[in-house]
């Protein structure tokens, strides 16, 4: 990770190195992997549709163009 931030233009490197090391954020997304994972994702991006109540979802693993979104949702509001 640091070394990643070393590539962002403008960044307090010691103040990312300082947050990093401090774990302060790791409950957090410790929490949301927890989530992602017992919600079955495999991977990211990974995008959930479903019906307002919750219901019918469908879920579509990694990054696609608009069409594929936009057919999922009028097939749902169709339904």
């Amino acid at each position: 990770m640091k070394k990643f931030a070393l590539l962002i233009p403008g960044i307090n490197t010691q103040e990312f190195n300082s947050c990093l090391d401090s774990n302060k954020h790791k409950p957090v997304i410790d929490n949301d992997n927890a989530l992602a994972i017992s919600s079955g994702f495999q991977g990211t991006p990974t995008f959930v549709i479903e019906k307002k109540d919750g219901s019918a979802k469908d879920t579509l693993l990694g990054a696609y163009p608009f069409p594929s979104f936009q057919a999922i949702i009028d097939k749902k509001l169709s339904a």
